[in-house]
């Protein structure tokens, strides 16, 4: 599980652990860019764990299994006297 950092908050906390360094415009850039690559390497590794269920899923769906039971579902579904055709209609 991963923690999500404030932007503020991570500088205060880098400034207060590096008191001199806070005062060079140079050293904050540094941290800055230090930073913002280790969070996007940690960005690239949570998208890295997506793809093998990302996977799985695009199997799945292409397998037909999912429209199959879809399809079963609807066709054991009781039709109700009052359902209105036009209520249960999506239109875009």
């Amino acid at each position: 599980m991963s923690q999500t950092v404030d932007p503020s908050s991570a500088y205060f906390a880098w400034r207060h652990y590096h008191p001199h360094e806070s005062e060079d415009p140079s050293a904050v850039w540094g941290a800055a860019w230090r930073a913002g690559g280790r969070a996007a390497i940690a960005a690239s590794s949570e998208l890295a764990e997506l793809v093998p269920v990302l996977r799985a899923l695009l199997e799945t769906l292409e397998d037909g299994c999912v429209e199959v039971e879809f399809r079963t579902a609807e066709a054991h579904r009781p039709i109700w006297e009052d359902d209105d055709e036009d209520e249960c209609r999506v239109s875009w």
